[in-house]
């Protein structure tokens, strides 16, 4: 009976660890995905297989298995290389302008569309 309980704690102990890992590897992905390749082209860390997204993974890892907040690896790699290292921008300053212009241009072109079909409706109907 006690090797029975020996061998679950000593499976569990496996599982637990299994499973910690893999969201670890989660995390570590999703914040990489969030962080774009400062030497590649419209590339993220995660898709990049550059020798400094290599190692921005790599301080990722380290700073996950330190505990670190994802908030916390993402202000520490801002404060690196400023906002641009972002994929999402943030909604402040000039961040605030990529937000809301091509939704911004979108609307205006639609608009303009509109009132030059029906200028022309009016037109063929002289």
């Amino acid at each position: 009976m006690k090797a029975v309980n020996i061998k679950l704690i000593i499976l569990l102990i496996f599982l637990f660890s299994a499973f910690n890992n893999a969201l670890s590897e989660n995390k570590i992905y999703s914040i990489s995905n969030e962080l774009m390749c400062p030497v590649c082209q419209g590339q993220t860390v995660a898709e990049s297989n550059s020798q400094l997204a290599l190692s921005m993974k790599e301080v990722i890892k380290i700073k996950v298995s330190e505990g670190k907040s994802k908030e916390e690896i993402l202000d520490y790699f801002v404060l690196q290389y400023g906002d641009t290292i972002l994929a999402k921008p943030p909604i402040k300053g000039f961040g605030l302008l990529l937000w809301i212009l091509p939704p911004a241009i979108l609307i205006l072109s639609i608009l303009m569309w509109t009132i030059r079909v029906k200028k022309n409706n009016r037109n063929r109907g002289k």
